[in-house]
């Protein structure tokens, strides 16, 4: 994504709260299709507000590991 564009969550739309230079903080997803895929040579990106986020993992059969990080970026 380009760098003086407006972040927007790609499963709600709603836009990234900005502050400064940094955003509100997101998950961005970024994948490279290979041999086999069905989707070969196409690259994908995605970024995912931390609401839609939890409610999309919480569907998951098998839940995301999750640990502990004491200090924070």
């Amino acid at each position: 994504m380009k760098q003086d564009a407006k972040r927007l969550c790609n499963c709600c739309g709603q836009e990234l709260t900005r502050c400064g230079n940094r955003y509100e903080d997101y998950v961005h997803i970024g994948k490279q299709w290979g041999y086999l895929s069905g989707q070969d040579g196409y690259t994908e990106e995605m970024d995912i507000c931390a609401a839609c986020f939890a409610r999309w993992t919480s569907t998951f059969a098998i839940a995301p590991e999750k640990y502990l990080t004491t200090e924070l970026l």
